[in-house]
């Protein structure tokens, strides 16, 4: 989600002070409300299904809502609309058959690694959507875009690359050597990984000064609260896992990360998808399903709800490798495993939202768009 500077409307909030707090801001809140959870001792396999079926599988059926149910929308872009899921759900399966031509696992391998990288990018890529999003309702255009766009991305990206040079699970799958104490080797990782906290430390101490003076309000300390929120995750967090106990497997490491992390992400993104639809769809139009599905918050978050239970659960189960649920354990479906079929559906899922979310946010060309976020 992408926003150029824009002629901007007098208050600095998006939607308005409660509304941004609570679904904007709130999001960080819940986020550290799991560590919390987590550390009182409530078991992590309930926290992290907690927020699969409540958070992260609603956030995906929130863009469904606007667009698959919405009669105007396949009028406007069917080709958008059926091409992306199509090409989304093709690609694990044409890996698959690759490896399976050339007797290897490594098609697949990158796709797994590619979708992962894909789905961190496309939370970083929202972070950066909402902070432009208020620098333009707070009219601070022109000067400074580049340097905070820069600022959130150095500030999340930063911690990232230092999780995967020092977590010891992830040095291994990335085949990162171990150099012993004292080698050049260690010297030079151990200089990349203070870069790396230098660079994040630069970025937040960037963000509090620019949120001191030229972003003021909103602005500033959204861009603050989300590089201070990516190191207390990468930092702090990231060295305790894997928080469960029994886990065999990269699927199975970063559960609290990736709750923690993405929480906050999902609250935002349901806030934004319902600030829009109750603009959009309480007006005249053709739209079908869309409006009586969005005629109320309740309506909206209840179908969210059961997509998230229907059909986001049993594609997780189908993948075979997160704790608790796993259909098919180690049943084979000709040459191919249950697992790797259901990681093709996950994963596939993902993909589409990522992609579709990237397209029907662009502010800037779409002007439909603009009056309905209140950026006209």
């Amino acid at each position: 989600m992408t926003t150029p500077a824009l002629t901007a409307p007098s208050s600095p909030w998006i939607v308005g002070r409660g509304y941004d707090l609570l679904w904007f801001f709130g999001g960080a809140a819940l986020s550290l409300a799991i560590l919390g959870l987590y550390f009182t001792g409530v078991p992590i396999v309930w926290l992290w299904w907690a927020w699969l079926l409540g958070l992260d599988g609603p956030h995906i059926a929130a863009a469904f809502t606007r667009t698959y149910l919405d009669r105007e929308e396949w009028r406007l872009r069917p080709w958008l609309l059926a091409a992306s899921l199509f090409f989304a759900f093709a690609l694990g399966p044409a890996t698959l058959l690759a490896g399976w031509a050339t007797g290897s696992r490594g098609p697949f391998q990158l796709y797994l690694l590619g979708a992962s990288l894909y789905g961190i990018s496309h939370v970083v890529r929202q972070h950066y959507g909402f902070l432009a999003l208020y620098k333009t309702k707070a009219g601070l255009k022109g000067t400074g875009w580049h340097l905070d766009k820069w600022a959130l991305y150095v500030g999340a990206w930063a911690p990232y690359l230092y999780l995967l040079l020092t977590h010891p699970r992830l040095r291994t799958v990335l085949r990162v050597p171990d150099p012993g104490a004292g080698s050049p080797g260690r010297f030079v990782q151990d200089g990349i990984a203070l870069l790396l906290i230098a660079l994040w430390l630069g970025a937040l101490l960037l963000s509090f000064s620019r949120a001191r003076r030229a972003l003021r309000g909103p602005a500033g300390t959204y861009l603050v609260l989300t590089i201070a929120l990516y190191g207390v995750v990468y930092f702090a967090l990231g060295p305790l896992e894997p928080t469960y106990a029994a886990s065999n497997g990269l699927d199975q490491d970063f559960l609290l990360l990736a709750a923690v992390l993405t929480a906050f992400h999902n609250v935002q993104y349901m806030g934004l998808v319902w600030h829009y639809n109750r603009t959009r769809y309480h007006r005249e139009g053709d739209h079908g399903w869309a409006q009586p599905l969005n005629a109320t918050l309740a309506r909206y978050a209840g179908a969210c709800l059961i997509f998230s239970v229907v059909v986001y659960l049993g594609f997780a189960c189908a993948a075979g490798v997160f704790p608790g649920c796993m259909i098919l354990p180690g049943a084979r479906l000709g040459p191919f495993t249950a697992s790797e079929i259901g990681l093709c559906l996950w994963w596939g899922l993902a993909i589409h939202h990522y992609y579709l979310d990237q397209r029907i946010w662009r502010v800037r060309q779409d002007p439909v768009l603009r009056e309905t976020l209140g950026l006209a």
